[in-house]
C-alpha cells in the first residue's frame, strides 16, 4: 500500500486524536452513502413490529451488504487523505485554517 499519496506531510503525522477523527468521518461517510437503504430498513422495521429480522430480510440484508462494502481500507484512506490535506493547508497559512482563523487547541 502506497502511504506517501500526499508529498509533504507522512500518514504518521496523524495524532491519536486526528486518527480518531479519521475513523468517525469513515464511520458517518458510510452511513450517509447507504442512507436510502438504511431508509428502507427502517421502513420495514416499523411495519413489521416483533417480527422484523423475519419480515425484512432483503431490506436487512441490503443494508449490511451497503455498510461492508463501505467497511474497506480504501475509505478510511480517503478520510486520512482529506484530513492530512487539510492539515497541510492549515501549516501553510501557519497555524490559522481556510478561514483565517488561529487553532483552537
Amino acid at each position: 500500500m502506497d502511504r506517501k499519496r500526499i508529498e509533504g506531510l507522512p500518514v504518521w503525522m496523524l495524532t491519536p486524536k486526528e486518527e480518531k477523527e479519521v475513523f468517525e468521518n469513515w464511520r458517518i461517510q458510510a452511513w450517509k452513502h447507504c442512507d436510502a437503504v438504511v431508509k428502507e430498513f427502517s421502513k420495514c422495521e416499523q411495519m413489521a413490529g416483533y417480527g422484523v429480522w423475519f419480515k425484512c430480510r432483503k431490506e436487512g440484508k441490503a443494508m449490511r451488504e451497503c455498510i461492508r462494502e463501505r467497511q474497506q481500507e480504501k475509505y478510511v484512506d480517503e478520510e486520512r487523505d482529506k484530513l492530512i490535506k487539510l492539515k497541510m493547508e492549515r501549516l501553510k497559512n501557519g497555524g490559522n485554517d481556510e478561514n483565517g482563523n488561529g487553532k483552537k487547541d
